[in-house]
């Protein structure tokens, strides 16, 4: 049984319009993650500011140590996220 290419072609471009709807919206998620993924940023920073001039007084002049925090596990995973988000619309 074969079909004819006059009713496969409606079908195809229903499937294109179908992704490229998804697509779009896969973009608006991603703008809004990576704006989070900002906000989130801005902050941690002021807070991790606040807390030094809390605790310190100033800001101390002594290097970042690296530590996992469970904010630092939860933004690397919405980062993750966002890869993942960035990836997918680029087909």
């Amino acid at each position: 049984m074969e079909l004819e290419p006059e009713l496969l072609l409606p079908e195809a471009q229903e499937s294109m319009e179908a992704a490229q709807s998804y697509r779009w919206e896969l973009g608006q998620r991603l703008q809004g993650l990576q704006e989070a993924w900002r906000q989130i940023k801005e902050s941690a920073s002021q807070t991790r500011d606040e807390n030094r001039m809390k605790n310190y007084g100033t800001l101390p002049k002594r290097p970042h140590t690296f530590s996992w925090t469970a904010y630092q596990k939860c933004l690397y995973w919405l980062m993750c996220l966002v890869c993942l988000l960035s990836w997918m619309t680029q087909f």
